[in-house]
């Protein structure tokens, strides 16, 4: 059951994460200031989901994989502390991103202590 939540979430994430980049891309080109180089760096943003996707399906995770994800995930999350008000963008940032880590910290935990889901 939580598996399938968690399949969901992923896939809502993913169309978060697009809609985050598409909107940058976007204002980028209508301000004229968009760069080839600054292209890559959001497309990270999908490399905590793969590695929550590679433990749902039962593969071994890297470990490398869910730090380097935890640490992807955790500026966002970070940010959602460092508000001024309770908006709708607080909330969305924490319903984006909390869950994220919550599934990273389960899959490296299984990691390092040997086990597969």
């Amino acid at each position: 059951m939580w598996k399938k939540a968690l399949w969901i979430y992923i896939g809502l994430y993913c169309l978060g994460v697009l809609y985050i980049i598409g909107s940058g891309l976007i204002e980028d080109f209508q301000n004229g200031s968009f760069n080839l180089i600054s292209l890559p760096f959001p497309l990270l943003m999908f490399l905590p989901a793969v590695a929550i996707a590679l433990g749902l399906r039962g593969k071994k995770v890297p470990i490398i994989l869910i730090l380097f994800g935890l640490l992807i995930a955790a500026f966002p999350v970070i940010g959602i502390f460092n508000f001024d008000g309770f908006t709708l963008i607080t909330i969305g940032k924490a319903l984006l991103f909390v869950p994220l880590l919550a599934g990273l910290i389960y899959f490296g935990n299984q990691r390092v202590r040997g086990k597969t889901s």
